[in-house]
């Protein structure tokens, strides 16, 4: 077991850190004392191992108090009681929620400063909060969806207004309770106003989400229907170019086929032009270009054939006058 030294507690009560805030995780990892002190509420941790320095108090993010001078300024906001508050715009339709020390006169102070650029807010809640620090963090996770970038102008200077949200007055109170606080104020007139409006604009965005959704369905099934129908002539085009290359190949042929007839008739007319009746057989017979008549090979022959048996015969005449003559004398 660990306890505080006089330096320790001298330096806690310097910077306003209740001593009931503080833990003591002797023989504990840093896992397990940020969960035991998320557990107990508590702000600091001692007995843990030392910094470089020798310090052994710390945050409950194992940041060095001592040595950290903003771990120290947070962790004075996390001790520190106020109150938690939702202010209500109704022409802009949106909620401030924000912790303060004392929220008397807070709606006075938002207009006077046109915060967010808005002038008419509306009270609608205040609570009574232990920490100040621990509600903000709390808040700042759960509605940071809901949260709206406005402009803050003070002394001349232009920064963003924190705390701004487009939330339901009902649902931001639901975060709230979520924490531990204590209800001061709620003026239901204003949370009714301001929750009635704020169900109308949804409906509206609603029911434009919808007609929007309806309009982009009816683009694409109209752009659908028109690639559809650009296909659809791009294939009709297609089969009509296909049928034209077809019937210029059909007429090609049958071009082709009149030419081929047409040279076939031309030469027979040129062969039935070249015939004549041949000499030795009394018959038509085809004369060539030339003057002069060529016969054929076995043509020749027969013709040779023919003599030959002529000069035998012719032969054996004279052999037979030849005998008699000699006979006779």
């Amino acid at each position: 077991m660990a306890t505080l030294t006089q330096e320790q507690t001298d330096f806690l009560k310097s910077h306003h850190i209740p001593m009931d805030k503080t833990f003591d995780a002797s023989g504990l990892s840093s896992k397990e004392y940020k969960a035991k002190m998320k557990e107990n509420g508590a702000l600091v941790a001692y007995g843990v191992p030392p910094c470089p320095k020798g310090h052994t108090l710390k945050n409950k993010q194992a940041n060095c108090l001592q040595c950290n001078p903003q771990a120290i300024a947070s962790l004075k906001r996390q001790a520190t009681p106020g109150e938690v508050y939702i202010a209500v715009s109704p022409s802009q339709l949106l909620a401030k929620i924000s912790l303060v020390e004392d929220a008397s006169d807070i709606i006075q102070q938002l207009n006077n400063e046109n915060h967010a650029e808005i002038n008419d807010w509306a009270l609608a809640m205040t609570g009574r909060t232990e920490s100040i620090g621990q509600m903000e963090n709390h808040l700042q996770q759960r509605l940071a969806d809901y949260q709206v970038p406005r402009k803050l102008t003070a002394d001349g200077k232009t920064t963003k207004a924190s705390g701004v949200y487009d939330v339901d007055v009902h649902d931001a109170l639901e975060v709230i309770n979520e924490m531990h606080f204590t209800l001061s104020e709620i003026d239901n007139a204003v949370m009714d106003d301001f929750h009635a409006r704020y169900s109308d604009k949804q409906l509206r965005e609603q029911q434009q989400t919808e007609q929007l959704a309806i309009e982009e369905a009816a683009r694409k099934q109209a752009e659908l229907a028109e690639q559809a129908r650009q296909k659809q002539a791009k294939l009709e085009e297609q089969r009509q170019l296909q049928q034209q290359a077809k019937q210029q190949k059909l007429a090609q042929k049958q071009q082709r086929q009149q030419q081929l007839e047409a040279k076939k008739a031309q030469k027979q007319q040129k062969i039935a032009n070249q015939v004549t009746h041949s000499p030795l057989e009394g018959a038509l017979v085809a004369t060539p270009k030339s003057s002069s008549i060529r016969q054929s090979p076995q043509g020749f022959f027969d013709n040779q054939k023919n003599v030959m048996w002529l000069i035998i015969a012719i032969a054996v005449i004279l052999a037979i006058m030849v005998t008699a003559y000699a006979m006779l004398k």
